[in-house]
């Protein structure tokens, strides 16, 4: 795009893209951070004329004066080095993103594809954002999410080929190996007008007693995990609504129709909208988690490790899957 040779703002736009350089920014940003040319040029393994001369051609090429030079103290940053430290800063993030991306990209087979199965309520909340991700940073992966019935379901797709991953509820069987854990925190939840909030902490517990709630379906371990937490804060739940599914109970919980412990994942917008509120209440957060399998006897693939990377849970970073996960302790 060519710029009328005519206007300042043109031409001086135009010498700094030709001038300025991802060099010149990172050896100003680390001038910044260590406080002087002598720290700096060590930190860079450089000599303090060369980084001194660094700065100087910053400055005519910018054409104002970036640092407070004091002899034998700190030297500080004027307001257009705080402007340049800024958007270097932004720019080199930036560039950072772009080759963990790029580096993320290498290696991955062309029209590939990346099956990945679940036994849980993690399609709905964490596994889109995951597949969004992917497409942008690996178009040319095409990711099948399936949602089977049970962890058992899981592992035997795992075992006949037809997964690459698998995210299951623990315990997760000892053959197949763990590449990482999600774990989630669960609160009280309830609509931002409910009494609760208006009560001491001390009464809420016995407050439940009075209202109805939505709860899993008997036998699922997260229904184990919030009977166990009644019993043990002395809580009376009343159970109108029992659902293997968050959504159901999400949906209870959005509408007055009940209280629900819930996992902060599922209820992020709904906070965000300001329909439901978290509950200070004793013994919370409960702490649940998934484990996340790969097949056994098989090399995890190079796009099943990108895919990892966009999921917000603790990967095992080491080329090799380690054994099973132990599962999280309950709050």
């Amino acid at each position: 795009m060519a710029f009328p040779s005519g206007n300042w703002r043109h031409t001086s736009r135009q010498r700094l893209i030709a001038g300025l350089t991802f060099e010149q920014m990172f050896t100003f940003q680390t001038l910044a951070r260590a406080g002087s040319f002598r720290a700096a040029a060590a930190e860079l393994t450089l000599t303090q004329p060369a980084v001194s001369q660094r700065i100087r051609y910053l400055e005519r090429l910018l054409g104002c004066t970036l640092l407070e030079r004091r002899q034998g103290a700190r030297s500080e940053l004027t307001a257009a080095g705080r402007e340049l430290l800024a958007f270097s800063e932004e720019v080199l993030s930036y560039t950072d993103r772009f080759h963990h991306r790029l580096e993320q990209m290498k290696d991955l087979p062309e029209d590939s594809s990346l099956t990945v199965v679940s036994d849980s309520d993690h399609i709905r909340h964490l596994l889109v954002e995951a597949v969004m991700a992917m497409k942008k940073t690996a178009p040319s992966v095409r990711v099948v999410i399936r949602h089977e019935p049970s962890r058992q379901a899981c592992t035997q797709a795992l075992s006949d080929g037809r997964a690459d991953l698998g995210i299951c509820r623990y315990p997760a069987p000892s053959e197949f190996p763990a590449l990482g854990t999600i774990e989630e925190r669960m609160y009280l939840y309830a609509r931002p007008e409910d009494r609760i909030h208006t009560l001491p902490e001390a009464d809420r517990v016995d407050y439940l007693a009075q209202v109805d709630f939505a709860t899993f379906a008997d036998g699922m371990r997260s229904r184990e995990l919030v009977e166990r937490w009644a019993e043990k804060v002395g809580a009376t739940l009343h159970v109108v609504l029992e659902s293997r599914g968050l959504e159901a109970m999400r949906t209870y919980v959005t509408h007055g129709l009940a209280l629900a412990v819930l996992p902060e994942f599922c209820v992020r917008e709904d906070l965000g909208a300001g329909l439901l509120r978290a509950v200070a209440a004793p013994g919370l957060p409960l702490l649940r988690g998934a484990v996340i399998l790969s097949p056994p006897d098989r090399e995890v693939t190079r796009a099943a490790r990108v895919f990892l990377s966009m999921l917000p849970a603790k990967v095992d970073s080491s080329p090799h899957p380690s054994p099973r996960t132990a599962m999280p302790t309950p709050a």
